[in-house]
């Protein structure tokens, strides 16, 4: 039974669920219902992902199976969902990994060598759906991409591209947002990546982890971006210059990939760059990929925020 993981809030808390068919079922509910599962967490299920899945699947069957009472489920259309992952130890992005981005942004159409990797923190960048990315206060040139984003479900270092796949718990989308105007300035010799892709809200992820089962080739997958219902973005994870495996082989040369670490992994031909206008508090962005999942989001006014706790 296909599936994907989520996390929800409801009532201030945020709770773990199974997506099944256009319902979410609050993975506390079905233990309380006498459905084995190891945890309610879904980043705790990651770091037991072997063991772990087939109880999630087994789940998943009971779920459709209509045994249990529909008031468990939540319907799709009020379900508020938010970053799947409550979070992820390492959120890491890998930059130029598609020959026809590369060419819009002026760079030789040819893999970079070395890999081009960054990181962000993954507690402030990380949103879910809706209107959750913040306009930042004083740049304009606030750009999309749409990634594949890979969940980690085991510790990989050091390992091959022939057994990095297997670490591979799942997928989700990933929306790689960029001050471009930040990115690269007139006056600094260097590109500000820090200051261009690490501010507050600037990685929408979701809506759910999709097991990596369910996908059985990432490498053939369309992927589909618009803004404000225009089509911006279209292309193939086929395009990829570094293979999945190859990213993250290469990545466990320098870091310790962990269970429930992100990696998002290029953007196609078809930014803001391209297209000659940004994003601004209104606009709504749709990216979907093709058996994974669609996210949705809403760019809002930036507003201060002094708080001795924040929830998104």
């Amino acid at each position: 039974m296909e599936f994907g993981l989520a996390t929800l809030l409801r009532d201030g808390e945020y709770i773990g669920a199974l997506e099944v068919a256009e319902a979410f079922w609050p993975l506390g509910e079905l233990r309380d219902n006498g459905v084995a599962l190891p945890s309610d967490d879904v980043k705790q299920l990651l770091t037991i992902w072997p063991a772990a899945f087939p109880q999630l699947q087994g789940a998943a069957a009971i779920c459709a199976s209509g045994k249990l009472p529909g008031t468990i489920a939540i319907p799709r259309a009020v379900a508020r969902l938010d970053v799947p992952i409550r979070f992820p130890n390492k959120l890491l992005g890998v930059g130029g990994n598609y020959a026809d981005h590369l060419t819009e942004m002026g760079m030789l159409p040819k893999r970079i060598e070395p890999m081009a990797i960054f990181t962000r923190p993954p507690t402030t960048t990380m949103v879910g759906p809706g209107k959750t990315v913040v306009m930042p206060r004083k740049h304009k040139q606030l750009d999309w991409e749409i990634e594949l984003a890979v969940v980690i479900g085991a510790h990989m270092s050091h390992v091959s591209p022939g057994e990095a796949m297997a670490g591979v718990a799942g997928y989700t989308v990933g929306i790689d947002l960029s001050v471009r105007d930040l990115a690269r300035q007139a006056d600094v010799p260097f590109r500000d990546v820090f200051r261009a892709k690490c501010q507050d809200t600037m990685c929408p992820v979701g809506p759910v982890v999709r097991p990596a089962v369910f996908v059985p080739n990432p490498h053939e997958l369309t992927m589909k971006l618009t803004v404000n219902g225009v089509l911006r973005q279209h292309a193939s994870t086929g395009e990829m210059l570094y293979r999945i495996e190859e990213q993250l082989s290469i990545i466990s040369e320098v870091v310790r990939l962990e269970p429930g670490d992100v990696v998002l992994t290029g953007t196609p031909f078809g930014s803001g760059v391209h297209h000659g206008f940004f994003l601004k508090p209104g606009d709504r962005i749709t990216a979907e990929i093709e058996r994974v999942g669609t996210l949705q989001v809403e760019v809002v006014h930036c507003r201060s925020v002094l708080a001795a706790s924040y929830a998104t």
